[in-house]
């Protein structure tokens, strides 16, 4: 028959929350207080990531470390596109102008790490947070969860019952009941 979803998962219990409005050094120091309980060994529910609430304390995203890394990223360069000789005016000013431009918007790449930080740490969790784009029900399969992680290229996924977010599924649980299922065959145990 096979394990459910709900079999599991990781309660949204366990998960630390941050408001959509909240600045982005109010979801770090939530995110490092966790890493520092993970790092000293406390045996309690921590997880790098927070789910992110609105006014009404909804859950409507996700704020992870990858959404932390990726907030770095100044915003004019997730919408460039990165051009080819093919896509560049034939015009020596246009090519100019274009190459410009680019140049511009990667400046940001020879600059300190400190300046990087310095200049994108006034944005929001809402500016960078991972919103909820599918999700599971608590009754879906396990292979079914596999499939879901894969598809939409994400490490981890809310889980609803009856349109309420009631947990996550994420890479962990899902290596933890590989090994469960597969370990003791290969002579890898937990």
């Amino acid at each position: 028959m096979g394990k459910t979803v709900k079999e599991i998962m990781n309660p949204i219990a366990n998960y630390d929350t941050v408001d959509v409005e909240a600045k982005l050094c109010d979801a770090l120091a939530i995110l490092k207080r966790n890493h520092e309980k993970i790092k000293a060994g406390d045996t309690g529910r921590y997880h790098k990531t927070l789910l992110v609430t609105d006014a009404s304390k909804k859950i409507i995203g996700k704020f992870s470390m990858y959404d932390l890394t990726r907030g770095l990223v100044p915003e004019a360069v997730k919408t460039t596109e990165m051009f080819s000789p093919r896509a560049i005016s034939s015009r020596a000013l246009a090519v100019a102008d274009e190459v410009g431009k680019f140049q511009e918007e990667f400046e940001w790449l020879h600059t300190t790490f400190l300046d990087l930080v310095k200049q994108e740490a006034n944005k929001k969790v809402k500016d960078i947070m991972s919103p909820i784009k599918s999700v599971l029900k608590e009754d879906d399969k396990l292979n079914y969860a596999i499939y879901v992680l894969f598809r939409e290229g994400i490490r981890q996924q809310l889980v609803t019952r009856d349109g309420e977010v009631v947990g996550v599924v994420n890479l962990m649980v899902v290596f933890k009941e590989l090994l469960e299922t597969v370990g003791p065959e290969c002579g890898v145990t937990l």
